[in-house]
């Protein structure tokens, strides 16, 4: 076992430490993360938002050990992609544990990384004369035309995620292009979680119609959306002759 080890990930060019609770070895013969957290576990189920933030933090661990491994030769699959939670039993201070099946989470975190960018790069795909100046007048009211500005913001990738109508007052306008894009973005993170490696509501159609070849991640996830679309066809034909 490893007790805090200091991990590296490569976030936008940037290095980023990480120090997961701990590392063991030999289960199964594999790494497995180890998260330990504050939260119960009573008769075996947790708040799903902890269990999901755990998660989530636990594979940018496994990232960052599967690349440290690469660099020596060793192959991502000694690390494995369930994670042990180890959090209080029920209303004691007794620990207790669980294994999570973080495999979809990875994915879906490894694409994103890797559509991080640095933010040099990103302004040199921009426009030299692109620019969201609202043209004020002498008592600062903006005197660009509406049409205007939106063709501009038109010009930059947006990524939107449901909370960001908490905090953001772009957060309709970036929902909106989500929407157009048939972005999986505007069904929240649970959603996009679940289907890891997927990124539109029309790849997932094309999926579950047999229309798309999935890639070597998708094919799990594109049997089950087969399965699950003739399920809904069997019942709308037992509505229909009823």
């Amino acid at each position: 076992m490893f007790d805090h080890p200091m991990l590296c990930l490569q976030i936008g060019g940037h290095k980023a430490y990480l120090e997961p609770d701990l590392v063991a070895f030999r289960i199964d013969g594999r790494f497995h993360v180890v998260e330990i957290k504050s939260f119960p576990i009573i008769d075996e189920q947790a708040a799903p938002a902890q269990v999901r933030a755990a998660t989530t933090q636990a594979c940018a661990y496994i990232i960052a050990l599967r690349d440290l491994l690469g660099r020596a030769g060793i192959s991502e699959e000694a690390v494995s992609d369930t994670i042990v939670l180890v959090a209080p039993k029920d209303f004691t201070n007794r620990p207790t544990g669980a294994f999570v099946d973080a495999r979809k989470q990875v994915a879906a975190l490894t694409r994103q990384l890797s559509r991080i960018e640095r933010i040099g790069d990103l302004v040199d795909l921009l426009p030299e004369d692109l620019t969201f100046d609202l043209v004020p007048d002498a008592e600062d009211r903006p005197r660009r035309p509406p049409e205007e500005l939106t063709e501009a913001l038109d010009q930059v990738l947006v990524t939107y995620r449901p909370d960001c109508l908490n905090h953001c007052e772009m957060a309709f306008y970036c929902r909106s292009r989500a929407r157009a894009e048939a972005s999986l973005d505007v069904l929240g993170p649970v959603v996009r979680e679940q289907f890891g490696g997927i990124d539109t509501t029309t790849m997932i159609m094309g999926l579950a119609r047999g229309e798309l070849t999935p890639s070597e991640d998708q094919v799990e996830m594109a049997a089950a959306l087969r399965h699950a679309a003739r399920l809904r066809t069997e019942l709308e034909d037992l509505g229909g002759a009823a």
